[in-house]
């Protein structure tokens, strides 16, 4: 495993980890440990929700217990198969909506190419699940607020899976600059840079 794929991997339980206390945070209650792990629908079966399937299974907070693709036979066939999951609770992007039905689902991980987003949280939110959407957000800030309503008129928690608020390093740079011990900081320049293999969907317009 190279570092890129352990700091998703880390970053991505983190964030499994902090959904777990949902319903009694939206009830009001305090955060506390959950009597089992939150039920996530994982949506649209690519690398990302890959990575985010994988964290699960190392976590006791967050529990994959359903699927939707548009290629149940064979990619919703092969995680099903991985995580146990019953053919019943494999879904397409057509009939998503039925995840209303499934008690096993408290929480939706969408992980859909970016214009896709809003939809699927929408939908979701129509559904009563939580959703735990990947970065970025939306494609507008128009997209973002139109998420952000639905969400909370449906009474469900709408967080997006960004991890540097949850990442020790960063926290403690922050601590550091917030605390003047090395001064007035005057500029700060960053960088990322990500290798991708040919063909990725990431070296395409």
């Amino acid at each position: 495993m190279n570092r890129r794929d352990f700091t998703a991997l880390s970053a991505l339980t983190m964030a499994s980890a902090s959904l777990a206390h949902l319903p009694r945070a939206f009830a009001g209650a305090a955060p506390a440990a959950p009597a089992r792990p939150v039920g996530f629908a994982a949506v649209g079966l690519g690398t990302i929700c890959d990575l985010f399937m994988r964290a699960c299974t190392s976590s006791n907070k967050a529990k994959i217990t359903a699927l939707v693709t548009d290629h149940p036979d064979t990619k919703g066939a092969h995680y099903a198969d991985l995580y146990g999951i019953p053919k019943s609770s494999i879904y397409t992007y057509d009939d998503f909506d039925r995840i209303r039905d499934n008690r096993q689902v408290e929480a939706v991980y969408i992980g859909l190419p970016n214009s896709m987003h809003r939809d699927f949280t929408l939908r979701a939110a129509q559904a009563g699940k939580h959703v735990l959407c990947e970065k970025p957000m939306a494609i507008s800030s128009a997209e973002c607020r139109t998420m952000i309503d639905a969400c909370h008129k449906a009474g469900v928690k709408l967080m997006i899976a960004y991890r540097v608020q949850y990442d020790p390093t960063w926290n403690r740079a922050l601590a550091i600059v917030k605390s003047g011990v090395i001064g007035q900081l005057q500029s700060f320049q960053g960088g990322f840079l990500g290798q991708q293999p040919p063909g990725a969907w990431r070296l395409s317009r």
